[in-house]
């Protein structure tokens, strides 16, 4: 496991972004982010995983109506640009559609590393742009929460870890919850995510109870806060 850390010598006022799916994201996501972290000042910008969808390239069925792999290459290649302008210093936890490609040349047997550009160069991502596994910071572990599913899946993964998470992965889950003994409390905290619900490409959810609930989270000095962010009611 790739495990991170930074400086341990000074607490850290940590933003955190959901999962974005792009070129599948919210469009008012990047400002709702963007305003978020001002407001809390935060110092520190991680994306919690699932940067860019791959949906040409899943495992599961494609939506024909959607573009192919080079056509979805280019608008998230495009739609990147104003989130590098708006946090060009980032720690980006790799997640499971993040490594779609890797594991498709992986599936026919052929090495990622040796056959495939890395996915920084891919998306040419800012310098100060970092790819890890997983990252501690002020004792948080952060990760995409490949561990984490399930309505509860993100309080067991701090529980199960004994220690206190952020996550993403599971679009439905957004919140803090806390798990005591008589020595230690950790909390586990899933951050929502970023979709555009109404997209193509999120249309294997369309019957799900469960739908993606839109937010980010922050930590200052290992404390843990939720932002939702508000689309208004339907009915």
């Amino acid at each position: 496991m790739n495990l991170n850390k930074i400086d341990k010598k000074k607490t850290h006022r940590v933003g955190i972004i959901g999962d974005t799916h792009l070129p599948y994201e919210n469009p008012d996501y990047l400002e709702f982010c963007k305003t978020t972290f001002e407001q809390w000042d935060v110092d520190t910008v991680i994306h919690i995983g699932d940067l860019v969808d791959h949906h040409a390239l899943s495992f599961h069925d494609s939506e024909p109506a959607l573009k192919g792999i080079n056509g979805e290459l280019e608008d998230a290649r495009t739609r990147l640009l104003p989130w590098y302008k708006a946090f060009p210093k980032l720690i980006m936890c790799g997640g499971n559609h993040d490594l779609i490609p890797a594991r498709q040349l992986k599936k026919i047997g052929m090495d990622a590393e040796v056959w495939m550009k890395p996915l920084k160069e891919v998306y040419d991502m800012p310098e100060e742009w970092q790819i890890v596994d997983t990252i501690v910071i002020d004792n948080v572990l952060y990760h995409h929460g490949y561990t984490a599913c399930g309505a509860n899946g993100f309080r067991n993964d701090a529980k199960d870890r004994m220690c206190r998470t952020v996550t993403g992965h599971a679009h439905g889950n957004c919140g803090i919850s806390a798990s005591a003994s008589d020595h230690r409390l950790v909390w586990g905290m899933a951050v929502g995510c970023g979709v555009d619900n109404d997209s193509m490409a999120m249309a294997y959810g369309k019957h799900f109870k469960q739908k993606p609930i839109l937010g980010c989270g922050v930590v200052i000095d290992g404390s843990p806060y939720v932002e939702y962010m508000a689309l208004g009611e339907k009915y």
